[in-house]
């Protein structure tokens, strides 16, 4: 399929910068091209890559929550339960990778609010936390290119 999806971003982001953007002398709108421009950066760097980086992402948040399902009587065992079923293909309810997705960071951040405070932690609860800590920065790390470079320019 020619062009690709970031081709025709690219395009608009191209058109912005050499015919639109240079001529805008109201203010408000200026600023409303910037963000729109700002956006379009960040879609152009997601298209390409969002699929794969949610992809791996499941498979990660899955691999964390069976490590914690097999933690006997932690918590949040009955919760991953449908997830570990499913496996990493699939998703309980007929679920999208990203409404799959959603809902793995809903159990996470449930998983951690869970848990002892850090301060009054068991060695479990301990180690659960620095295996949720470590999928969380790993995460980020799969985000960063995403929307990290997209939000450098000047600000809306």
């Amino acid at each position: 399929m020619q062009p690709s999806a970031r081709a025709l971003i690219e395009a608009i982001i191209r058109s912005f910068d050499e015919v639109v953007i240079p001529v805008v002398t109201d203010k408000v709108a200026a600023s409303s091209l910037r963000s729109a421009r700002t956006l379009l950066d960040h879609l152009a760097r997601r298209v390409d890559g969002e699929a794969d980086m949610l992809r791996a992402d499941n498979a990660d948040a899955l691999a964390v929550c069976s490590a914690i399902a097999a933690r006997v009587g932690h918590q949040a065992v009955p919760v991953i339960a449908a997830f570990l079923e499913a496996g990493t293909d699939e998703s309980p309810q007929g679920m999208t990778p990203e409404a799959r997705n959603e809902a793995m960071q809903k159990v996470i951040d449930a998983t951690l609010r869970g848990l002892p405070p850090a301060g009054a932690q068991t060695g479990e609860a301990a180690e659960i936390r620095a295996m949720l800590r470590d999928y969380l920065d790993r995460r980020l790390a799969r985000e960063r290119e995403m929307i990290f470079p997209a939000f450098l320019g000047p600000p809306f």
